[in-house]
């Protein structure tokens, strides 16, 4: 079943594979990722294990290689698991919701996204 609040999204997303870096304070460690789709308002990736709901994190998302690296906090909103039917590895669906984010970050975002949507 596919969640219905990608539907209602203020800013709408796009499946989009970007470079990620989480700094999760709490358990003092750095998490590499990429991101399963991406939007002005926030973004989702897999992970091999749960972040804690509601959590604050700090972000790092490569978008392109010219382009620079968008810093930012991020509040962790939904965690899902998921498992692997190959593996049978447990997986976690993270959203996370950025927040604090500059303007003209928002705005590369916003104009990025929207500019590989018209690609897809």
């Amino acid at each position: 079943m596919m969640w219905d609040g990608f539907n209602k999204r203020k800013f709408p997303r796009i499946n989009l594979r970007c470079e990620l870096m989480i700094g999760n304070p709490a358990a003092g460690q750095v998490i590499k990722a990429q991101t399963d789709n991406l939007g002005a308002g926030g973004l989702c990736f897999l992970l091999d294990r749960p972040l804690e709901r509601f959590s604050t994190v700090s972000l790092r998302v490569e978008l392109n290689p010219d382009l620079p690296w968008i810093h930012c906090l991020g509040k962790v909103v939904w965690v899902v698991p998921s498992r692997d039917s190959l593996s049978k590895k447990e997986n976690y669906d993270v959203g996370i919701e950025f927040l604090g984010l500059q303007p003209a970050e928002q705005d590369l975002i916003r104009s990025y996204v929207e500019s590989r949507a018209e690609v897809s």
